[in-house]
């Protein structure tokens, strides 16, 4: 195991710094409004809102779970993303400038606007405990992460803990504008330390590009099944072409959801300087995460045939999810892992202080503001929304400390949304493309009804395929067909909102 160098933490330290001297610039400016303080007064430019909306979609997650899906599988994962840019463009022409007509700091406010305040708490209620969620695991990504790294000096609480706070620091003082000039970084270090490891496999893989390529097509599973890991055209056989509708179809749904109806998402297009312009901020974001996502699975299989002539690397490993970690930490030379490094903690970064900061901007402005906070003036609740940005901080530890020992953690966030973000988008979809009158119980109802039931099928088919079941329905349910409890919910809702409307 190797030792950090002093090249290493130079660039470790410089990145740290960079960050809080962002956060302090930040704070600099008086918060005197939530939508200054949240929103940066809406005065991003387009440019740098693309870049955080990129870094918000980027996390820990893409770079070290990704990287793993190639390591031990293929780039089937790639064909969820050809959804993404329909989504993009869905979301760029219909949901955002639903929210942009209607000035709002929370989206769930807009959905007030349309279908009552029960119907907006109970929106803002699924993404807190959806995002509250997700962003844990992210946490918990790096915190593996940081673990490997240290060699095991450093306990996975106290990677936990440290990520935090580091994140609390600029989010809570800088607010908005803070994070998406940090995310600008984060983003720019993140994918340029990609492209440096890349390069970095290829250069040490007998071959080169063309190395890795042949590796990959005749990959070997842990049975010892030969299967290729670029099968595009294994994808549109016609054995195959239900599954890749599956993928396309989920994919739209999926990323709507995430893309137009989560406020972390969402915050970041709300505080661009142009309307206009933010709404191609999403369409390039829709466009690029092909690419992006293409690299990093690239990279899981450039480390899958380094390890062919660098078995060391994989010795004793029992979670992909370390490949890549490792990979940096024993592989890579002084200052380049020093820059990886701080990719790493930049993917993190990127979604997680997004994700502190809309839990903090639902949780002020949708639940204490106009229940705990009447009367109080708008630098009073700036003031109260600091401490929810540390309670969450708090939550995020708790949740990541119970989470510690789970794997698979690219697909494991994605499960954790499915039983919440087609409610969540059903939902929306009725505010936004309706003028349907129904009472917001019957719609809490409606929510209600579709997590419960995905979620217990999804209960009921992982303690069957965990106690060895034969039946051929569960099985698939658990593996590839839990994606469509999103499409489920996002299309269950509008359907019972038509039928219980008022005349």
């Amino acid at each position: 195991m190797r030792h950090l160098g002093w090249l290493d933490l130079s660039v470790l330290l410089i990145y740290t710094v960079t960050l809080a001297g962002i956060g302090w610039w930040a704070a600099r400016r008086q918060h005197q409004t939530t939508d200054d303080y949240f929103l940066a007064g809406r005065s991003i430019p387009w440019l740098i809102t693309t870049a955080s909306f990129l870094a918000t979609c980027i996390s820990a997650l893409t770079f070290v779970g990704t990287p793993s899906e190639g390591y031990g599988a293929d780039f089937r994962y790639l064909f969820s993303n050809v959804g993404d840019i329909g989504a993009a463009v869905f979301v760029a022409l219909v949901l955002l400038p639903f929210y942009q007509s209607h000035k709002v700091t929370s989206i769930y406010a807009a959905v007030e606007k349309k279908m009552g305040r029960l119907t907006r708490r109970a929106c803002s209620g699924y993404f807190i405990a959806t995002r509250t969620l997700a962003a844990t695991v992210r946490i918990v990504a790096i915190a593996k992460v940081l673990e490997v790294v240290s060699g095991g000096a450093l306990s996975f609480p106290v990677c936990v803990v440290a990520t935090v706070a580091v994140i609390l620091l600029y989010t809570t003082a800088g607010g908005g504008r803070a994070i998406a000039w940090t995310d600008t970084l984060q983003f720019c270090l993140l994918i340029g330390g990609g492209v440096v490891a890349l390069f970095y496999i290829a250069a040490h893989v007998p071959g080169g590009f063309a190395g890795i390529v042949e590796a990959g097509r005749h990959a070997v599973k842990p049975d010892g099944t030969a299967y290729d890991k670029f099968n595009f055209l294994e994808m549109y056989k016609p054995k195959n072409l239900g599954l890749f509708a599956l993928l396309a179809i989920w994919g739209f749904f999926n990323s709507s959801a995430a893309y137009g109806t989560d406020q972390d998402m969402v915050q970041r297009l709300l505080a661009c300087n142009d309307e206009r312009k933010a709404r191609w901020s999403m369409i390039v974001a829709g466009l690029v995460s092909i690419p992006i996502s293409g690299l990093f699975l690239f990279i899981g299989v450039g480390l899958y045939a380094y390890a062919k002539t660098h078995p060391a690397l994989t010795a004793g490993m029992t979670d992909n999810d370390f490949v890549f970690p490792r990979f940096i930490l024993t592989q890579m030379p002084e200052g380049l892992r020093g820059l990886l490094l701080a990719a790493v903690a930049s993917a993190a970064m990127g979604s997680s202080d997004s994700a502190l900061a809309s839990l903090a901007t639902a949780f002020t402005v949708d639940f204490y503001q106009p229940i705990w906070g009447q009367g109080r003036s708008e630098r009073d609740v700036v003031r109260f929304s600091k401490r929810f940005f540390v309670g969450f901080g708090a939550i995020f530890v708790a949740l990541a400390l119970l989470m510690r020992n789970l794997d698979n953690l690219l697909w494991l966030a994605f499960r954790m949304v499915a039983y919440t973000y087609g409610p969540l988008l059903g939902t929306i979809l009725v505010a936004t493309l309706t003028n349907w009158k129904v009472d917001g119980r019957k719609v809490l109802g409606l929510m209600l009804a579709c997590t419960v039931l995905t979620f217990g099928l999804e209960m009921t088919a992982w303690y069957l395929v965990a106690h060895g079941t034969t039946s051929v329905f569960w099985t698939e349910l658990h593996h590839t067909y839990w994606r469509l409890y999103v499409i489920f919910g996002a299309l269950a809702v509008p359907a019972g909102c038509w039928l219980m409307r008022e005349s």
